[in-house]
């Protein structure tokens, strides 16, 4: 179950990773979502049966929602699923529910550092199991480590991988052949901390006025962040893409990557600057330092420090052979532990243990 029927975040880009990378020969998934949209048009592209069946807010429950819990129950018994593996809080939520009511074991998977303490302990204590992405999810459920089990994401190394860069894709951004270029990709949201970017591209220009950013994403600060760069004079040097879908090409161009996230769960896309050699610059919240190698795949700073963001990010500009070192060894880091086949692979052990422990008691 997804959370989103909309691309938001790298939270529903794993989970469409991890249905692609399942052995069809064990395993028959079958996606539910929310609402029509990318998500469920990008399972059906993988041949993958998908449902739709609302998720209505839990703010405010209504009777529709308990005719989710209900059609999901019923969907669970009339395709015998073996299990409901919930893709966020709310789609745990429901399939906690419909699990009960099916009589079928629930798997949560959290991506998210934040806690969210009552629901946490609701929702925890209704699992049979719990993947987290990285230690600084798993802190979310310090009360009942026997449910958690950690297994980071992985990216597809043959996707991202080191290539040329592409003129064209240069020309079609508007950034000059020879223009020093850091690349961002997230969403445009509070907690991702793109103001902070922002004005170190502002330091930066002081001292390096030939510098482009491109900033892959959106979200409702979008705006507010395009009018902030307008207001630092950078419009015509911070290129504001949108979501795309050649994310590698776009990485092929950076001469650093950076993420100013001010809380951050994993941080997919730094595995994916990795894999393509890209050296990092990240903050040091949430699972990055668990990403990110300090002084040796790329640099960390404190969050909500543009200063600190902006010596880092032009320290690396400044100094190609070290940048090219950082990048070398990212990309030996995602291939030795952020590989997509190790992520199903480990996923696919959680499912065999739950579903024999849960065989194991029915036997008792």
């Amino acid at each position: 179950m997804s959370n989103h029927g909309a691309i938001v975040g790298g939270g529903e880009l794993s989970l469409l990773d991890l249905l692609r990378g399942l052995d069809r020969d064990r395993w028959a998934p079958v996606l539910v979502v929310p609402e029509e949209g990318e998500v469920g048009a990008r399972a059906r592209d993988l041949e993958l049966p998908v449902h739709v069946i609302p998720l209505p807010t839990l703010r405010r429950p209504r009777p529709a929602t308990l005719g989710s819990v209900r059609t999901l129950a019923s969907l669970a018994r009339a395709i015998d699923a073996a299990a409901l593996h919930a893709n966020g809080s709310r789609a745990m939520a429901y399939a906690a529910a419909a699990g009960r009511l099916a009589g079928r074991p629930v798997l949560w998977h959290v991506r998210v550092a934040d806690p969210d303490h009552l629901l946490d302990r609701v929702l925890c204590a209704c699992a049979t199991v719990v993947i987290v992405t990285s230690r600084a999810v798993a802190r979310r459920f310090a009360r009942a480590p026997a449910k958690v089990r950690l297994v980071p994401n992985g990216i597809d190394l043959a996707r991202f991988t080191p290539r040329r860069t592409s003129s064209a894709l240069r020309e079609e951004l508007g950034i000059p052949p020879l223009a020093p270029v850091v690349v961002s990709v997230g969403r445009h949201t509070p907690e991702k901390g793109y103001r902070h970017l922002i004005d170190a591209a502002a330091l930066i220009e002081h001292v390096n006025p030939d510098v482009h950013w491109i900033l892959v994403g959106d979200g409702e600060l979008r705006c507010e962040l395009e009018a902030g760069a307008r207001g630092h004079g950078l419009g015509a040097r911070v290129h504001f893409t949108g979501w795309r879908d050649d994310v590698a090409d776009v990485l092929a161009l950076a001469d650093v990557f950076a993420l100013p996230s001010e809380s951050e769960g994993f941080g997919r896309v730094l595995v994916e600057a990795m894999a393509m050699c890209r050296p990092v610059v990240a903050t040091a919240v949430g699972g990055v330092p668990e990403i990110v190698l300090g002084g040796e795949t790329g640099l960390l700073v404190e969050p909500a420090n543009p200063i600190a963001l902006a010596d880092a990010v032009r320290s690396l500009l400044e100094d190609p052979s070290r940048a090219a070192r950082f990048g070398a060894a990212g990309r030996a880091r995602a291939a030795s532990t952020f590989s997509l086949g190790a992520h199903v692979d480990a996923v696919e052990r959680v499912y065999d243990a739950m579903l024999g422990r849960v065989a194991a008691e029915v036997k008792r």
